[in-house]
């Protein structure tokens, strides 16, 4: 009996533990290049959001008045006249000013260079590197398609430093129109592979990075490496740079075997990588393999040993007994072990009874709290959230393009409350979250947290959703709505203060214990000043959010206001919809 089981468990162990292998596998492979997916997307955008943040600088000093009337007056001069001289420097100040002080020096710190270019020639005939004056580039790209419009010509080794140069260019006219040269410049190539080094998400061996058409690295560190003297070759670098995208599992550059997603960014003229080794992607899935393996061997050498030792004595009994447990093992807690003697094995057999009895009830408590931890955690997280923490994630952190925040005050709850027992406080402070709670689920916002009487509530996290700041301008008014109904069950006069902003964001969990989902960035600072500087029972928005809700909202124009920390700002006041829309009615 004792090599039957051998016989036929052994094959069972092994062909379950590499097929659980082989799915976990599978599964993992699917994953990491889902997620690789996701990050190169993501790093896809942030880089052309980059350049057209550039490009959109490059335009606007271009734009300037000053900067093109004294254009205009040095290129009535030839380079000869007396006033030549004085000219091309009030021209250069007129230049440094539009640059770094007119569009604040953060907004242009990667610009490396600037040239200015006549129409005619392509000469130039001012330049940031004085080197570079009196130079012709009538056969370039960026002056060919400069004249135009504005033009980002893609990644290109420069002819004077042999490094990857990158080059923005726009048009120049006068005031009246008339065509005066090319404003170009250069821009900062060590920020894309900045952007695209990002360590978030990609493990202890993945690796992110950009390799243009000569199959040379962006990065300066590996740009013409003597290591790759032809250019770097791969599956993903090779498919990427003749325009494709695509991933899956290949080798890299370096001859390892990696999971990888790669694409073509086409106005760059740059293929962009993001990989992972197998040996780290597919980790959990060899030692599920192993563990498989271990315990169906170490479960099949316990169940021979026992087989074998009692089968000898009292075989009949313990095979009953043996066949019960093979049932209870496939998950069925209903079947019990039959009490054939009254010797020791009848008492096993009525023990082991007992022991199913007690593991039954043990099995509901445990599916009980379990439900209530799950429910807990979901008060104190998002779902999502809280999913990936029971999956094993150590560190949340997400960033979000663009989201929409809310922060609200009870502008006069504080006065009253002093006047107030503390039990009956509290009870009307909860009352009315309660109801921001209701309204914030209904319209399908994450609480963020409450400080005293202030309440904060985000949309667009921690799943995206394109209608965030028109979901967020429904809590608003309802909110409204909501501490008006509050005023006349309870005869008071509270008034709210509301600002809200919308941008990017930076979202996590912090804590171990104690944890918080919280978010930070700029965007949420300004959604606070948008609050505190605001007026009583109005809700003040930044120009960022009107432009997502001008369509469909009726606002006041604030106009241009100090914003502690931000200087000036433009802020509106909503007042309503345009259009009739329901609204939510507060609970009595």
């Amino acid at each position: 009996m004792t090599a039957y089981i051998l016989l036929v468990s052994l094959p069972v162990v092994i062909t379950l533990a590499v097929v659980s292998y082989m799915l976990s596998a599978s599964i993992l492979q699917r994953m990491a290049i889902d997620r690789f997916d996701v990050i190169a997307e993501q790093r896809e955008r942030e880089i052309y959001a980059f350049m057209t943040d550039q490009a959109d600088i490059v335009r606007k000093i271009a734009a300037v008045d000053e900067l093109r009337d004294a254009i205009s007056g040095l290129l009535r001069l030839s380079p000869g006249n007396q006033q030549y001289q004085a000219t091309y420097m009030a021209m250069a100040d007129t230049l440094f000013r539009s640059t770094f002080l007119d569009y604040g020096s953060a907004a242009a710190t990667d610009l490396t260079g600037l040239m200015l270019l006549n129409q005619e020639e392509g000469r130039v005939f001012f330049s940031t590197d004085p080197d570079q004056e009196g130079e012709v580039y009538n056969t370039d790209p960026f002056f060919i398609e400069g004249r135009e419009h504005t033009y980002i010509q893609p990644v290109y080794l420069a002819p004077d430093t042999g490094l990857p140069t990158l080059i923005v260019s726009t048009p120049l006219t006068g005031r009246d129109g008339e065509p005066l040269g090319v404003l170009a410049a250069r821009i900062r190539v060590p920020v894309l592979v900045d952007i695209v080094s990002q360590r978030s998400g990609l493990g202890r061996t993945g690796e992110s990075y950009l390799v243009d058409t000569g199959h040379h690295f962006l990065s300066m560190a590996r740009f013409g490496a003597e290591a790759y003297p032809s250019g770097a070759h791969s599956q993903g670098i090779d498919t990427a740079v003749q325009g494709q995208n695509g991933s899956g599992l290949y080798t890299n550059y370096a001859g390892q075997a990696v999971i990888g997603s790669y694409r073509w960014l086409p106005d760059l003229e740059l293929a962009l990588l993001t990989e992972i080794r197998v040996s780290e992607a597919l980790q959990p899935a060899t030692r599920l393999g192993w563990l498989m393996l271990l315990l169906g061997l170490a479960a099949v050498a316990l169940l021979a040993l026992g087989t074998y030792l009692i089968a000898r004595q009292i075989a009949r009994p313990i095979l009953a007994v043996t066949a019960t447990t093979r049932q209870i093992a496939t998950g069925d807690l209903s079947i019990r072990a039959k009490v054939m003697t009254e010797d020791e094995t009848g008492v096993l057999a009525h023990n082991f009874n007992r022991m199913i009895d007690r593991l039954q009830v043990t099995l509901a408590d445990l599916a009980l709290e379990q439900k209530k931890s799950e429910q807990l955690l979901l008060n104190i997280l998002p779902g999502p959230i809280a999913e990936r923490l029971k999956e094993g994630e150590d560190t949340i952190a997400d960033s979000f393009a663009e989201v929409t925040i809310l922060f609200a005050d009870i502008v006069n709850f504080t006065p009253m409350s002093s006047n107030l027992p503390a039990v009956e406080l509290v009870s009307l402070l909860n009352e009315i979250f309660s109801e921001f709670d209701r309204l914030s689920e209904l319209h399908g916002l994450e609480k963020i947290k409450t400080i005293g009487d202030a309440y904060m509530v985000g949309a667009g996290l921690p799943i995206e959703r394109k209608d965030h700041a028109r979901v967020i301008a429904e809590m608003a008014l309802d909110m409204l709505e909501a501490i008006n109904s509050f005023n006349q069950r309870h005869q008071s006069d509270l008034h709210m203060r509301i600002g809200i902003n919308s941008g990017p964001v930076v979202a996590g969990v912090i804590g171990t214990h104690k944890f918080i989902y919280d978010i930070w960035g700029d965007a949420v600072n300004i959604a606070a000043r948008m609050e505190s500087q605001g007026v009583e029972g109005c809700i003040q928005v930044t120009e960022n959010t009107w432009k997502h809700l001008r369509n469909d909202y009726l606002f006041d124009d604030r106009g241009l206001i100090s914003i502690k920390g931000k200087g000036k700002m433009h802020t509106y006041m909503l007042r309503g919809r345009k259009h009739h829309a329901p609204t939510v009615a507060s609970v009595e």
